[in-house]
């Protein structure tokens, strides 16, 4: 699963993300952020924890272990990436708050370009260079452009492109499939 004749499948990992991010953005409105405003404790908090707790425990498990460099950053990597999609799923799922699941999901994502990259800089700069400005940019056309460009499509095209709504959780499922 490394490559297809000369074609190296690494290549898609990031246009499949950005779909998945655009299929996200088109599933979204101005309304899925108003339950800030409801509970705004609860988001506090889960915010605070993905940004603060998760990058620490990263930090702390790969400052105790004997990794090579490289892993031990992506386990601080790994720390500071917000959740995405599959927390939501866990929140439908178990029949938990998901509107406070979407808001923090919401703006852990829209926070992630600037944070994750800073966080890196600081507990896994230790272990590898960390480019902090090329990592933003690269999380902000992986993330925020295809999302804005979803939540624009949304906003245009709301009700007339019943086939859209219907076919991006299935595209979205099968770009994740083979992103694994």
């Amino acid at each position: 699963f490394i490559s297809i004749g000369d074609f190296k499948l690494t290549r898609l990992i990031t246009p499949l993300i950005q779909v998945i991010m655009f299929g996200m953005g088109t599933s979204m409105s101005a309304r899925d952020f108003e339950s800030v405003i409801k509970s705004p404790k609860g988001v506090f908090i889960g915010v605070t924890a993905q940004f603060i707790i998760m990058p620490l425990s990263g930090f702390a498990l790969a400052t105790m272990s004997d990794f090579p460099p490289e892993i031990a950053a992506g386990i601080v990597l790994i720390g500071c990436s917000p959740s995405g999609m599959a927390s939501n799923v866990m929140a439908y799922l178990a029949k938990a708050n998901l509107a406070l699941s979407l808001t923090i999901t919401s703006i852990a994502t829209l926070l992630a370009p600037f944070l994750t990259p800073v966080l890196m800089k600081l507990l896994a700069g230790e272990f590898i260079e960390i480019h902090v400005m090329a990592m933003m940019w690269d999380i902000v056309k992986m993330i925020i452009i295809p999302i804005g460009a979803g939540l624009l499509f949304n906003k245009l095209l709301h009700g007339k492109a019943k086939w859209l709504d219907q076919a991006m959780p299935v595209v979205s499922m099968l770009g994740i499939a083979l992103i694994i």
